[in-house]
């Protein structure tokens, strides 16, 4: 996902991903706003490299499922 896609999407994304991913707070979604860097900021601080790489992995599907793009996949378990 890119960042234009990833703006679009922010809304949609917000709850799901605060639910899935519970180290992320409201102040962390404040301050992403839909910027895909700082999303990948806020990652790499919340979970570390590794951890970052599995929402980031989450998020990507969830565009790709909510777009049509991608069916049936299996939501990934968070490692911390």
């Amino acid at each position: 996902m890119n960042q234009e896609q990833f703006g679009q999407f922010w809304d949609q994304l917000k709850t799901p991903l605060k639910t899935k991913w519970e180290k992320i707070t409201d102040q962390d979604l404040l301050e992403i706003r839909g910027d895909l860097a700082t999303f990948a900021t806020v990652l790499q601080k919340r979970y570390g490299d590794v951890a970052k790489d599995e929402v980031n992995t989450w998020a990507n599907r969830r565009y790709s499922h909510w777009t049509g793009n991608y069916l049936g996949y299996q939501d990934p378990k968070p490692t911390a």
